[in-house]
């Protein structure tokens, strides 16, 4: 028997040499290995149902997917929305691509890999409504100014713009405190901004485009309680933030400078104290309208 390449074989040795690069491995868990990447949490299938799972959690806290004043915008077929974000987190645009979603992925809608710090590739004045969420821990403060400046770009006039960002933890516990310090630790040493989410709506107002700047919050309790639906609530609730912290371990058993076994523990105590203390964390979504200009007419 003779010894013959195989094309398939390299095309799949060249792909995994690909994400070899593209990925990094840390205690098993999955990351960027892009060096201007400064995203803290997993990339991997772990990560994927968190994302996902937080997603069902926030849209029963709003009961809705959007703030934005954009339901006329839906009826239209014509309509051109961008959901940024991690594929995980995009299932919001699935949502709102299907009123009631039968699909997997819907044939009126596409993914598209792109670096937002690199620039979106689409031309300017594209998009109705443009979408982005969860990406507190992705960018600099300066790094925010440049994203809202091309997320606005993209967008047409009279569209709106929509962020929504969760705040860090109100009325912790001991072991609590301990790891929500360290993890702002963890993003600050990254050069990211723990406290990102207060500053949006200003953000938006001095972008200088935009114009009825609207900012909502919702509060996320994980304390017990009498009603029922409440009380699902906050289970869902603890039950995400543990998985959260099984996201951040690789990361803050490092900055704490602590075991395994121990981040473990502190996380079991957290978890008793977040029904204790009734610890919690705000939404907020900001949105607004880009100012038209000329000759631009606003539909709707």
């Amino acid at each position: 028997m003779g010894l013959c390449s195989s094309k398939l074989s390299e095309k799949a040795d060249s792909i995994k040499s690909q994400k070899e690069i593209e990925f990094q491995y840390i205690d098993g868990r999955r990351f960027h290995n892009v060096e201007t990447v400064v995203y803290p949490l997993p990339n991997d299938e772990d990560e994927t149902d968190r994302l996902h799972f937080r997603h069902f959690l926030t849209r029963y806290i709003w009961q809705s997917n959007f703030s934005a004043p954009i339901n006329h915008l839906l009826d239209n077929p014509e309509t051109e929305i961008l959901d940024v974000g991690y594929p995980s987190i995009n299932i919001i645009g699935i949502d709102i691509s299907l009123q009631q979603p039968t699909q997997i992925k819907p044939n009126n809608f596409n993914f598209v890999k792109a670096n937002v710090l690199e620039g979106i590739p689409f031309d300017n004045n594209t998009f109705d409504y443009v979408f982005q969420r969860s990406l507190m821990g992705a960018f600099s403060e300066q790094d925010w100014i440049l994203v809202i400046t091309e997320l606005v770009r993209v967008l047409k006039p009279g569209g709106y713009i929509e962020l929504m960002e969760h705040s860090m933890l109100y009325n912790m516990g001991p072991a609590t405190k301990r790891l929500c310090d360290a993890q702002m630790d963890a993003m600050k040493i990254r050069g990211t901004d723990p406290f990102i989410t207060l500053k949006l709506a200003k953000m938006l107002q001095s972008q200088g485009q935009l114009e009825n700047i609207k900012e909502e919050v919702r509060e996320c309790h994980h304390g017990l309680s009498s009603n029922k639906a409440e009380l699902n609530l906050s289970k869902t609730a603890v039950s995400n933030m543990v998985t959260l912290y099984a996201a951040w371990k690789p990361r803050l058993t490092k900055t704490m400078q602590i075991s395994y076994e121990e981040f473990d523990e502190l996380a079991k105590i957290s978890e008793k104290e977040l029904f204790e203390y009734d610890t919690y964390f705000k939404l907020v979504r900001v949105y607004a309208r880009k100012v038209v200009n000329g000759n631009n007419e606003i539909i709707g």
